[in-house]
């Protein structure tokens, strides 16, 4: 299996001549094809290439686990929401006095709309019992 080794390296800038450190590594002879004054700065990096793989699949293999984990069903988020409780006696008193005491208010201060859902609401409330 063949093996590229890429090296750290830096080259000379030929307009302003400084040293500047490469932001990438590569082979030897890509260095020098690219670049007339370079050094080596650090150790290659050896990886073993194999000219008939790909190295980017966006098709990937999935594993077990993420493949058990996609079977799975999604979570129910508000399972409360599906089956409200139920308003005992002593709840449904509370909230009527309180809905008979502010559709008072509401006519008082002329907010009809207020007014109108409240009502519907204490409605509903007494047809429930």
């Amino acid at each position: 299996m063949p093996r590229l080794e890429l090296y750290p390296f830096r080259y000379r800038d030929p307009v302003t001549g400084k040293w500047v450190r490469a932001r990438y590594k590569a082979e030897r002879h890509e260095i020098a094809a690219r670049y007339a004054e370079w050094e080596i700065i650090g150790p290659p990096e050896i990886r073993d290439a194999d000219p008939g793989s790909a190295w980017f699949n966006p098709y990937r293999a999935t594993a077990a686990a993420e493949l058990k984990r996609l079977a799975e069903p999604a979570p129910h988020i508000n399972p409360h929401l599906d089956q409200p409780p139920a308003i005992d006696g002593h709840e449904r008193f509370l909230v009527a006095l309180f809905l008979r005491r502010y559709l008072a208010y509401c006519a008082r201060r002329r907010q009809k709309e207020a007014m109108l859902a409240a009502a519907a609401l204490l409605r509903e409330i007494n047809r429930a019992a």
